[in-house]
Order: structure tokens, then sequence, then C-alpha cells
């Protein structure tokens, strides 16, 4: 049995993705009739944005199939930003694996096409009788404590940056990687860098990748530009947007998207560049079997080679002075245990 609305509950909202306008019309008739507030997408791209805008939703009802991201993706993500989520996925697959792998993701069940409306119903009641107890046994708990309840508002969800790890090309653990370097080129800049800018810095390092959840980029100008939109979407610091937008500007003016060049570029940009393209070369060697000392040390020589040109010269050279250090770093989160291809911080 479904729980529809009634004079002393408030309106249950389910979210309804579904890139199928057949499928997802039915489903939403038969909720709207039920007394459901149905919010609708065609894709789970058009999910994030909402979910950081504070949207809430009592039930995640997504099919397995989306155009970009699929249903597993997005629960996955939804699941990063808030565990007790319910999601339930739709799915016109048999196989039993895929189903096993939702549920394995943290979603509370899954329907197969073509499915009857009481299935539906049922599901959609299970995941509210488990909504309502883990609320309630959550509102005793903080009545016992009397701890406000209470969320960091701007914090990316680390399985959001997990997932564009994963898609980077670089490998898990690429932001984290690119955040140590990053530490330690900055350490090494004739310019002190403040403890705020150290943060921004960190924070980039760790989401410039982040546009690759709205799908797969054209190249990197655009891939940055995207990121920097997204995050700027989501209310991340502007100096933090700013040194991401600008990232693959080159020293000497031939980067892009605004070609700026020398000074005009920002030097977090600058040292996130090299951080970033650090991590590629030596993740590319890596890959083929190199040591992780012997891939940061050939991933050092490419960078070096373009200093003037790509790269600030005052972060080459401080990547010079380090690079005994960096090649340390990437000796140490690639050996890590259980991790093939570095941290998953």
């Amino acid at each position: 049995m479904t729980h529809p609305p009634n004079a002393l509950q408030r309106t249950r909202r389910i979210l309804l993705v579904e890139d199928d306008a057949r499928v997802r019309g039915m489903v939403a008739r038969h909720l709207r009739r039920a007394g459901y507030e149905v919010i609708e997408a065609l894709s789970a791209e058009e999910v994030l944005l909402e979910l950081h805008r504070q949207m809430t939703f009592d039930v995640v009802l997504t099919d397995i199939h989306l155009p970009g991201l699929t249903g597993i993706e997005l629960a996955r993500l939804v699941l990063a930003r808030s565990p007790l989520q319910p999601v339930i996925i739709i799915t016109g697959d048999t196989d039993e694996g895929l189903a096993r792998e939702a549920l394995s993701h943290g979603a509370v069940g899954y329907l197969v096409k073509p499915f009857e409306l009481f299935e539906l119903d049922a599901a959609i009641g299970q995941a509210l009788s488990r909504t309502d107890l883990l609320e309630a046994t959550q509102a005793l708990a903080r009545a016992e404590v009397g701890h406000p309840q209470a969320r960091s508002a701007g914090v990316i969800p680390a399985g959001w940056l997990r997932l564009a790890d994963e898609r980077s090309g670089a490998g898990l653990g690429h932001g984290y990687r690119v955040a140590r370097v990053l530490g330690v080129l900055a350490s090494g800049l004739p310019a002190d860098v403040s403890h705020a800018e150290r943060n921004a810095l960190d924070l980039a390092a760790r989401a410039h990748e982040l546009g690759r959840l709205l799908g797969p980029p054209p190249g990197p100008v655009e891939l940055a530009c995207r990121s920097a939109q997204f995050l700027a979407d989501l209310g991340v610091p502007a100096d933090v947007v700013r040194v991401v937008r600008h990232l693959h500007e080159h020293w000497d003016g031939t980067g892009g998207p605004d070609r700026l060049a020398g000074n005009a570029i920002p030097l977090g940009s600058c040292v996130l560049a090299v951080a970033d393209a650090l991590d590629h070369q030596a993740a590319t060697r890596a890959s083929v079997g190199r040591e992780p000392d012997q891939a940061a040390a050939a991933a050092i020589d490419v960078v070096l080679a373009l200093e003037g040109t790509a790269f600030h010269p005052a972060v080459t050279r401080a990547l010079r002075e380090a690079r005994t250090a960096i090649e340390a770093v990437w000796s140490l989160v690639l050996r890590r245990p259980g991790s093939a291809t570095g941290a998953d911080g």
C-alpha cells in the first residue's frame, strides 16, 4: 500500500527520473492521482542542481538507462549527498546482476519493466515506511541529546568528487593527488600563499573535474568552463570558481578560454595547471606499468619542457626544486594498500 497524504500529513514529494515520455507520463499520472507531488526529470544531470538548491524528496524513482549518467550513478550521487534517501531503480533488464548492483549502492528497491502499478505502490509504500521510521528515530535521538540538526552548506559530496575522478582519465584519487602536489608547489612559491588561498586551491584541486558529471566534455578548456559554472551554481566561493575556469590558460597566451597571458592568469590557476598536468601525465605512464616514481619523474620532465610557454616560470621553478618531494608523494599514494591508481580520499 502507498501512503497518500491526508489532512494530517504533509504532501509527499517524489522525484521521477525517466527519459521515456510514455512511461514517465503513466507513472506521474498514477502518483498524482494518489495525492503525491511529482517532480519530473528526463536525465540525471537535471537532478544535481536541484539537490544542491536544497530541494528535498521523499522518494527518488529513477530509470537505470538514462542519457549521460546512468540511474545507478545517479543513485550513488544522491546517496553521497543524503545517505538515507530512498532510491528506487526502474530497469527494463531482467539481469539480476544489475538489480544487485543497484541495491549494493544503496537503492531500497527496484522495479522491472513492464511492471504493474500495484508493484509501484508497494515499492513506494515500503520506502516511505522506512523513511517514517528513520525520521522518528532521528527525532527521538535529537530530543535526547538536545543537539539541533545541522548541515554544512556548500560542501560538495565526496561521492560526486569520486565519480568525477573515475571519469577523469587519471583514475580514482586524481583530485587527492593533485591537491597534495599543489600544496607542495604552493609552499615553494616566492610569494606567500595565505591560509584562505590554500583552502581555495585545495577545493579547486579536488573539484576541477566536476563538470564531467554533466556529460562528456568536448575538450579540456570546455571542461574547465563547465566545472567552473557548475561550482558557481552550487554556491562555491568565487575565488575557487575563478581558479578552475582559468586552469587551461597558457603563460604565452595561447590557451583558453579567455586567452589570458602572463601575470593576468590567476596564480592559483597556474599552480593547479602544473599539478593537474603532472598527475595526468604520471597516471598515463603508471597505467602501462611504469613504477610510480619513474612515472612521476617522466611527467615532471614533460611539464618542465613547457616552462614559459604553457606554464608559469615561477611554478615550474618550484616544481624543479621540489621534484624529489613530488616523486615521493606519487610513490606513497600509489602504493597505498587496496588502491591501484591512487587514494580514494
